[in-house]
């Protein structure tokens, strides 16, 4: 009986130690995904300043959106990040 007792103790902690692995790499790939986005939303920020042809008015509007962009980011980043550590997200 103690025998299957720890047995299913050491299942139960190595498929905890799986799970706290999987999150792990989650929280990985999220900020990946995350850095990955903010850096083309600043190339096509600094490719709109570049751009010669564009009046004043498109360009600040672009520029709004790119904000708006980034600021999104930034909550999906959040709740992605309550999601995988269990957390609940303040409304």
């Amino acid at each position: 009986m103690r025998e299957e007792v720890g047995k299913k103790e050491v299942d139960v902690r190595d498929k905890l130690a799986n799970a706290e692995k999987m999150k792990v790499e989650a929280l990985k790939k999220t900020e990946e995904m995350k850095y990955s986005a903010q850096h083309e939303l600043i190339k096509i920020d600094q490719d709109i300043m570049k751009t010669k042809d564009l009046d004043t008015q498109t360009r600040s509007r672009l520029t709004t959106e790119i904000a708006t962009l980034r600021n999104d980011i930034e909550k999906k980043y959040a709740e992605l990040r309550s999601a995988i550590l269990g957390k609940t997200t303040p409304q």
